[in-house]
């Protein structure tokens, strides 16, 4: 892997560890729990280390291939952790509130954001002009509303490979969506969530900015480095055919050549031919 994880001192430090109280923690995430300390769920930290390894390895790969990621968080403590690391990597985003049918009505939503991209064009080349102040106020107004659901979408010209979510329990939309289309889910996951109906869960505290930033900075890592390195590896790998093609030398066809006995046929028949031809004329 080219990210190196971190140590369990180091996952102790940003306060990964805390899970949510006792009457708020969800059973089935009870395996990845070390215990209670006044009634505050404890996260085994080794296993959070087993599951980031896995959820990165899969991350790398995607990576490598050229998938799409789709990041998702939109309570307060992750979204502009969510938001910065998307924009560097020049993948969506949702930090606002989730569109319904993004992922399911696919089509019918893209609408919206065309939509909302004509508006943007139409504004710069100031075609609104014509219009009085109060018709020009209402449509930028609408378009400020469509900025907060649609604004992280704009690179979103298909289905994305991957659905990376902050807090598995607060957007329930979004893994009910991806998990219909059947799109690999990575989530980070607190203890009042069920981490399997995630592909790859990573068991960590959802609301702590320390835990988010470490977790979000490794991600925004393995994705840039592997998406740099499939690049180049195409780049060369051109290259090196371009070259293979250019200075391979040239085949000489070889004249099929007739055989003698059809020759010695073919002239009686064309001397045939043209008698009648000429007997005709």
């Amino acid at each position: 892997m080219s990210v190196k994880i971190p140590e369990v001192k180091e996952l102790f430090k940003a306060g990964v560890y805390f899970g949510h109280q006792r009457s708020r923690t969800d059973a089935r995430s009870s395996e990845y729990i070390y215990g209670f300390q006044n009634k505050i769920a404890v996260i085994d930290l080794e296993k959070t280390r087993e599951l980031l390894v896995g959820a990165f390895s899969f991350l790398e790969g995607k990576a490598q291939n050229g998938a799409m990621i789709l990041f998702v968080g939109t309570k307060l403590q992750a979204k502009d952790k969510v938001k910065e690391v998307a924009e560097k990597l020049g993948m969506p985003y949702v930090v606002e509130r989730w569109p319904g049918g993004l992922l399911t009505n696919y089509e019918i939503v893209t609408k919206s954001i065309k939509k909302m991209l004509k508006t943007e064009a139409d504004i710069a080349e100031n075609k609104y002009e014509y219009l009085t102040k109060k018709e020009r106020l209402k449509i930028e107004k609408d378009l400020n509303k469509q900025h907060l659901t649609f604004g992280g979408l704009r690179k979103l010209d298909r289905l994305p490979d991957v659905v990376f979510i902050v807090d598995a329990s607060q957007e329930n939309s979004a893994i009910r969506e991806a998990k219909r289309k059947d799109i690999p889910l990575v989530a980070i996951c607190d203890t009042n969530a069920n981490p399997r109906e995630i592909d790859y869960p990573i068991l960590a505290n959802d609301d702590s900015r320390n835990s988010i930033d470490l977790i979000m900075g490794l991600v925004e890592q393995t994705i840039r480095e592997n998406y740099k390195a499939k690049v180049q590896a195409n780049d060369a790998n051109t290259k090196e055919r371009l070259e293979k093609n250019l200075n391979k030398p040239e085949e000489k066809k070889e004249e099929k050549k007739m055989p003698q006995s059809v020759k010695e046929t073919k002239k009686p028949e064309a001397k045939k031919a043209k008698k009648e031809k000429d007997g005709k004329n």
